[in-house]
């Protein structure tokens, strides 16, 4: 039983190291979220700047740069849906590592208690022993 209990103990720190893993992962991916939100508000707030433009070259210019950061703006949404989409994945990776832990847990309880009744058991035995031994000396002498 104990040997049992020994190897179920490796398992949950396998599992609870799986668990601060995949953790650490979820936290990265929320911060890379979190970056990619960041990003957008900034490129949005550049896209609403304009400046007087008193050329065809400065409103061509200025033109191409607003192309090029609405398509930066769109590839920063496009990727934080991704992130996104793979940061549920992760988080639902979480939960089962979080559970498979949890049942480990439980089990390595319940061994536990099994093991701690048969000794308690084994104790009883043996103390009924000791006293029916004392009980048949002094019915004897």
């Amino acid at each position: 039983m104990k040997e049992q209990i020994n190897v179920l103990a490796r398992l949950a720190s396998l599992r609870g190291s799986k668990v601060q893993e995949v953790m650490g992962r979820v936290n990265y991916q929320r911060n890379l979220c979190q970056r990619y939100r960041n990003n957008i508000t900034g490129l949005s707030r550049l896209c609403g700047f304009s400046v007087p433009v008193t050329t065809s070259l400065q409103c061509s210019n200025q033109q191409q740069y607003k192309a090029t950061l609405f398509k930066m703006l769109e590839l920063q949404r496009r990727e934080l849906g991704v992130a996104e989409e793979f940061l549920g994945r992760i988080q639902a990776e979480l939960l089962r590592a979080m559970r498979n832990e949890k049942v480990i847990t439980q089990l390595i309880d319940s061994k536990m208690s099994q093991w701690q009744d048969l000794l308690a058991r084994q104790e009883q035995k043996i103390q009924d022993g000791l006293a029916a031994q004392a009980w048949w000396r002094a019915q004897v002498s």
